[in-house]
């Protein structure tokens, strides 16, 4: 029997415990590297916010926001009542600048079998309310409240009755490589229910976009879009955008006909989805009971994959 738990500690004191589920990749992935077929025995752990259901047939986190890598890699041999545990523990340290609220962990190899620029990103964290501003120079309002990513949430408003944007510059972004199947997803906080759609645009010039629009959710409350494919942005640009130069993001607040309406944004990122690895994925995927990480703690994860014979 093989059985995996995630543990955290902070200042020494165990604060959450919480079992995973090994993936079909796991499973072929520790499968391999007993076979010796796996020679680099490097792994990264990733937090994120997603609660969904863990499967054994997830191949990513649902909505990943820190990755690091582990520190330590050692085997811990108990014998009790005649049975004997064997153990794999894998270690690793949240440092104190990141914050947020984690509801999934998973644990990664750190090299994949070939290098892709093109990999899965955190494009913003909506950190930062003088990053963004409308056509009139007006700042997104802050929020202390209902984030889930960083310490703050940015909250933009419909201008009155009708649509607003928000822009922010961005260092320059090549998408050229993702395809049509590749993906954008969105965390945010949906403060009514006047809120008709969200569209986020990929900009490499004033008049030149992507763009794709987001359906918001029923109801009010966090939210976590689905996979938004890449095709419907692709697909009908405006003007000839460079998918080399994407130095612009735009957020589009748009409400429902003669309503105002206001959204929390706390994540934006792109997700490779058509990319093949055979010895890189998730190997396993853990969701955690709301646990906040505050600023300025440290935080040590301890991965134990127990095995019994």
């Amino acid at each position: 029997m093989i059985k995996g738990t995630y543990i955290f500690y902070e200042d020494g004191k165990e604060i959450c415990r919480s079992n995973n589920v090994i993936t079909k990749f796991g499973k072929r992935f520790l499968t391999n590297f007993i076979a010796g077929n796996i020679t680099n025995n490097r792994k990264d752990m990733a937090i994120g916010i997603d609660s969904t259901v863990a499967s054994e047939d997830n191949t990513r986190l649902g909505f990943e926001f820190y990755r690091l890598p582990v520190t330590v890699g050692s085997t811990d041999i108990q014998t009790s009542g005649g049975t004997t545990t064997y153990s794999v523990v894998y270690k690793t340290t949240l440092p104190q600048d990141v914050s947020g609220q984690i509801n999934e962990i998973g644990l990664y190899p750190s090299v994949k079998s070939s290098v892709n620029n093109f990999d899965s990103k955190f494009i913003s964290d909506f950190n930062d309310f003088l990053d963004w501003e409308t056509s009139t120079g007006a700042n997104p309002s802050v929020s202390t409240s209902n984030m889930k990513i960083g310490d703050n949430i940015l909250t933009m408003s419909s201008n009155s009755t009708s649509a607003q944007e928000y822009k922010a510059n961005i260092n320059p972004l090549d998408i050229s490589g993702y395809s049509v199947n590749d993906s954008i997803k969105l965390a945010y906080y949906k403060n009514d229910t006047n809120l008709a759609s969200i569209k986020i645009r990929l900009y490499s010039s004033p008049t030149a976009y992507y763009e794709t629009t987001i359906t918001p959710a029923s109801g009010t409350g966090y939210k976590i879009s689905s996979d938004i494919l890449l095709s419907t942005a692709f697909g009908s640009p405006t003007g000839s955008p460079d998918k080399t130069n994407i130095n612009q993001i735009g957020i589009v607040i748009t409400p429902n006909s003669s309503t105002t309406t206001s959204v929390g944004m706390d994540g934006l990122r792109i997700n490779d989805e058509d990319t093949f690895d055979p010895i890189y994925g998730i190997i396993s995927r853990s969701v955690v009971t709301a646990l906040t990480k505050l600023a300025g703690r440290s935080v040590d994860i301890e991965y134990r994959l127990d095995m019994t014979f």
